[in-house]
């Protein structure tokens, strides 16, 4: 009766002579009999690749890295590949849209102007959209364009409704001599809106919305300046960075913490 060691050496020849579906059983008998060895999901995972049974692939390779994490990890380090910034950079963007759709539906909610000039932007773009022909060679490009062009106009209201709350220095006396003759320059008093009565803070008000607010400092890494996904934080300055950004500062031999020093 044959080991699992001798089960895999035997796949190995079927193997290097093009045998695969041969060399699949002879290293799933292997795993049978020790299922803990990673080299036998390794060696299958190949035979499934060339057979291009990809789901197969994927799931042997996910056994590989349950057995042997420490190999994996210190693979993916040596290999230094671009698909982790890549995937951290798409993430951030999705996050990024997320929160302006976020934002964008609270600002509807509290300022009628807002969900008014907004709704006509969509209804333009919706139109424009129907009207162009599914068969036609650039229908891809004429959506993406725009969906491209949706996002300025709905920005650039957004800055116009931001200015109106913020004036400018020239502006602010125009604007406070308006207020005056509107009020007849006497001091009103704002009752508290629908909104606000439901549980909403004084702050998502239909001014108060549109004031820009910024990130705070301690949500940033100190590298990249950016938004942390995966913060860590040096034991000995208590400072947070980005996890990527860190390992990319210790890949160039600078063993140290990078603002600390």
């Amino acid at each position: 009766m044959l080991s699992a060691e001798q089960h895999k050496l035997k796949g190995n020849d079927y193997f290097k002579s093009k045998a695969y579906d041969d060399a699949i059983q002879e290293y799933t008998t292997a795993i049978v009999k020790d299922p803990k060895i990673a080299v036998y999901y390794c060696n299958r995972a190949n035979c499934f690749l060339k057979l291009e049974r990809f789901s197969k692939v994927v799931s042997d390779c996910e056994r590989v890295v349950e057995l042997d994490v420490k190999s994996a990890y210190e693979l993916a380090l040596d290999q230094r590949s671009s698909f982790t910034k890549d995937i951290v950079q798409i993430t951030s963007e999705a996050k990024k849209q997320r929160w302006i759709e976020r934002e964008r539906r609270l600002i509807s909610e509290v300022s009628e102007t807002y969900r008014y000039l907004s709704d006509l932007i969509h209804k333009d773009i919706k139109r424009q959209m129907d009207a162009i022909d599914p068969s036609s060679s650039d229908y891809d490009d004429e959506l993406a364009y725009l969906r491209s062009d949706q996002e300025t106009r709905l920005v650039q209201l957004e800055t116009m409704m931001q200015r109106a709350v913020m004036p400018d220095e020239y502006a602010k006396p125009y604007v406070a001599h308006k207020d005056s003759l509107r009020t007849g320059g006497t001091t009103t008093t704002t009752t508290t809106t629908t909104k606000e009565s439901k549980g909403h803070p004084p702050l998502a008000s239909s001014t108060a919305i549109f004031v820009p607010r910024e990130v705070p400092d301690h949500f940033l890494d100190k590298i990249t300046f950016e938004l942390m996904h995966d913060p860590v934080i040096s034991i000995k300055s208590g400072i947070s960075y980005e996890r990527s950004a860190l390992l990319d500062h210790f890949s160039y031999g600078r063993m140290f913490d990078p603002v600390a020093q």
